[in-house]
C-alpha cells in the first residue's frame, strides 16, 4: 500500500479520536467551572479560560510549525500528543478555576495534534489528491465533533467531568502510539532560505492568496470560540424540556452539517472557485446565526443551528484546498502554523467580546455577535479575492505560493 494512503486511513482514526476527546470535554467546561468554585463569577472565568488557550497558541503555532518545515511532521503530531496527553490529566485533577485556565494555556503552547496532522498529509500526498484527502482527515475531526459531545454528556453524568477527561488523556496516548508505529513520512522538504518566525509572518500578510485564506480561517475560529461555550447554557435558557442527550447532540449539529456536505462544497469551489465558497459560506453563515438567537424555543433554535453549520462547512474544506494548491510545499508546514496562530488570535478575541455582548445584552447576542462578524468578514474577503478570477501571484521562494501556471488547470 502507497504510504499515502496508509497514512490517510491512520490519521483519520487518531485525528478522529483525538477530536471525539477534546470535544467530550470542551463543552462542558462551563459546568466544571461551577463545579470548582467558579459560578460567582461564572461569565469572566468562561472568557478566560477559554482565552488563555489561544494566547499561548498565537506564538506556539507557527513555531511548531516552522520546526515540522525543518524536522518533519511526524516528530511534531508525536510531541503534541504526548503533552496533551498530559494536559487532559492534569485538568482532571483542578481544584479551582485559576487551575484550569493554567492547564488551557498549556494546551495552545504545547498541542498541536490536529494541525499537525494536515500538515503531513498535505507535503506527503499527490498534490491532485492532497485537497481530497485533506478534506476527509477534516470530516474525520468533525465525526470526532459529532460524537464526542455525546459520549462527554454520557460520561460526564454517569462518572463525573475528572473521569472524562481521563478517558480523552487515554485516547490521545493510543493515538499517539498508532502515529509512531504506523504513519510513515518519506517526503521532508528542505528549507532553501531561513527566516525569521517574524519573517515568515510578513511573507505569509503579504501574499495575496495567503492572506485571504487566513481571514477565512480566522472567521471559523472566532464563530467556534465565541458560540461554544454558550450553546449549552443557551439550550437550558430557552422554554421546554431537554430530552437526555440534547444538549451534546445540538452543539455536534455544526459537525453534522460539515461531514454531511464538506465534499459538496469541495466540488463547487473545485468548479466555482474556493474563494467563492468561501464568501457564500460566510454570508449564509452570519445571517443564519443571527436569526437563530430569536427562535425562542430548543427544536427551532436547533434546526437553524443546523443550517448555519451547513453555510459554516464551505468555509474550512476551502481553505485546506486553497493551502494544498496555491502554497508553495516547502512553506506549507509554516502556513499551516501561521493560519492556526492567525486562528487562535480570533479565538483569543471572541471569548472577551462573547462574555461582554452576554453580560451586557443577554446570551442571546452573542449568537448575533459572531453573525455580524462574519457578514463583516465576507466583505473584507470580497475586496480581497476580486481579482483572483483573472489575475494570480508569481512563484517566489519569498511569495510561499505556487505561480499561476501551475494551479490554473486544478
Amino acid at each position: 500500500m502507497p504510504h499515502y494512503r496508509q497514512n490517510i486511513i491512520v490519521l483519520c482514526a487518531t485525528v478522529f479520536l483525538a477530536s471525539v476527546s477534546w470535544n467530550q470535554v470542551v463543552p462542558f467546561l462551563p459546568k466544571f467551572i461551577e463545579d470548582i468554585g467558579g459560578k460567582q463569577d461564572l461569565y469572566f472565568w468562561i472568557g478566560l479560560v477559554t482565552a488563555v488557550q489561544s494566547l499561548s497558541g498565537i506564538l506556539a503555532m507557527p513555531f511548531w510549525g516552522k520546526l515540522g518545515d525543518i524536522y518533519g511532521r511526524k516528530p511534531m503530531i508525536i510531541r503534541a500528543g504526548i503533552c496533551l496527553t498530559g494536559v487532559y490529566f492534569g485538568m482532571s485533577i483542578c481544584q479551582a478555576p485559576w487551575h484550569l485556565a493554567v492547564f488551557r494555556f498549556l494546551n495552545g503552547a504545547l498541542t498541536g495534534f490536529i494541525p499537525g496532522s494536515f500538515a503531513l498529509i498535505a507535503t506527503n500526498t499527490p498534490e491532485k489528491l492532497a485537497p481530497r484527502y485533506i478534506a476527509t482527515v477534516q470530516v474525520a475531526s468533525s465525526c470526532g465533533l459529532i460524537a464526542g459531545p455525546v459520549i462527554g454528556d454520557i460520561l460526564a453524568r454517569c462518572f463525573g467531568f475528572r473521569a472524562s477527561m481521563q478517558v480523552s488523556g487515554v485516547a490521545v496516548a493510543l493515538c499517539t502510539l498508532a502515529v509512531v508505529l504506523f504513519v510513515r513520512e518519506p517526503n521532508k522538504p528542505k528549507i532553501v532560505e531561513k527566516t525569521s518566525l517574524i519573517e515568515d509572518f510578513f511573507i505569509a500578510v503579504r501574499s495575496r492568496v495567503q492572506m485571504p485564506i487566513m481571514i477565512g480561517v480566522m472567521l471559523v475560529w472566532f464563530y467556534g470560540a465565541a458560540i461554544s461555550p454558550y450553546v449549552v447554557l443557551y439550550l437550558e435558557s430557552l422554554p421546554g424540556k431537554l430530552p437526555p442527550g440534547f444538549t451534546g447532540g445540538v452543539f455536534a449539529l455544526p459537525a453534522v452539517a460539515f461531514v454531511a456536505t464538506a465534499h459538496m462544497w469541495a466540488g463547487i469551489g473545485h468548479r466555482k472557485g474556493f474563494h467563492k465558497a468561501i464568501l457564500i459560506g460566510a454570508t449564509g453563515t452570519a445571517i443564519c446565526t443571527a436569526a437563530a438567537a430569536f427562535i425562542p424555543n430548543i427544536w427551532g433554535f436547533a434546526a437553524m443551528y443546523l443550517v448555519a453549520g451547513i453555510w459554516l462547512a464551505a468555509i474550512s474544506p476551502s481553505t485546506g484546498a486553497l493551502t494544498c494548491t496555491r502554497v508553495d510545499e516547502s512553506f506549507r508546514g509554516r502556513a499551516y502554523g501561521i493560519q492556526n496562530s492567525m486562528g487562535a488570535s480570533a479565538a483569543f478575541i471572541a471569548p472577551f467580546l462573547a462574555s461582554l455582548a452576554a453580560a451586557l445584552l443577554g446570551m442571546r447576542w452573542v449568537f448575533v455577535m459572531a453573525g455580524a462578524v462574519c457578514l463583516v468578514g465576507m466583505f473584507v474577503l470580497r475586496g480581497m479575492v476580486r481579482d483572483w478570477d483573472t489575475a494570480g501571484e508569481a512563484s517566489s521562494p519569498e511569495s510561499g505560493v505556487l505561480s499561476p501556471e501551475s494551479f490554473a488547470d486544478r
